[in-house]
């Protein structure tokens, strides 16, 4: 299982957003993507999830046209979690959480049992009585994380999960309990790309990282590849020291 793109570019109101993109992520990895505000990252993702078109280009999904799955068949491989999810109507937690399972042709008892389970999983049990608008920016992303983890919880070894900076609204303990909850769905096969702004936690967690720049791809590799104090200068301007902590490559302001 894996998607990618080949040579993609995109294009909105003539501007050049990305350019001649090539990125494979396969089944059972954890991929960040990385690089400065502009750099392209989110609209990568929109190139994945088939809400954006390559203006030049393909993104492939198992080899197949990422338009062929159509949106019902999309929906049953990739859910993904955008920077903003706007809404404002008095739902509860759970019937939140259950709207992830709307594209699945589950019965009642089983999405039920899929609520209860990601709930678990991101601690979201206190909160289950409480109606959505009435909590704090951290507590509607993490019932926003878990709406989209529900989505395809029952078939994670095909499952494309798209997250686009999903720990900067969430304090130390969550985003560690998200990331270990990642590493849990790695392991059951799923194919999870995200987008941070957090350099090291990308370097902590991710299998593979890429690092975009201008709309073009810097880097692609393993930490130690692509997270060097001339890489990460050249990307973000500024000056950087590079240190190894507990086995991994932590960047020093």
């Amino acid at each position: 299982m894996s998607i990618k793109l080949h040579q993609a570019s995109l294009q909105i109101d003539h501007r050049e957003i990305l350019s001649d993109v090539s990125v494979c992520f396969g089944a059972g990895e954890i991929r960040t993507i990385i690089g400065p505000n502009g750099a392209g990252k989110s609209s990568l993702l929109g190139l994945l999830s088939g809400e954006r078109q390559p203006s030049a280009g393909t993104c492939l999904l198992d080899s197949k046209s990422l338009r062929s799955y159509g949106l019902e068949g999309l929906s049953r491989r990739l859910a993904i979690l955008h920077q903003q999810s706007s809404l404002d109507f008095p739902f509860k937690v759970d019937e939140v959480i259950e709207m992830g399972r709307y594209p699945c042709n589950s019965s009642d008892s089983v999405n039920k049992n899929i609520v209860s389970e990601v709930k678990a999983k991101l601690d979201l049990d206190d909160l289950a009585g409480r109606t959505y608008i009435t909590l704090s920016g951290g507590e509607k992303q993490r019932v926003q994380i878990a709406r989209v983890v529900a989505q395809l919880w029952d078939q994670l070894e095909h499952a494309i999960f798209l997250f686009d900076e999903p720990t900067a609204p969430l304090d130390l303990a969550h985003q560690r309990q998200f990331l270990k909850l990642c590493e849990e769905m790695k392991l059951a096969g799923a194919c999870i790309v995200m987008v941070v702004h957090d350099i090291n936690l990308a370097s902590r967690y991710s299998d593979q990282i890429t690092l975009l720049m201008d709309g073009r791809v810097l880097a692609d590799g393993k930490a130690e590849v692509v997270i060097t104090e001339s890489l990460i200068q050249e990307a973000y301007q500024v000056d950087i020291a590079i240190e190894m902590l507990a086995g991994r490559r932590m960047l020093v302001y």
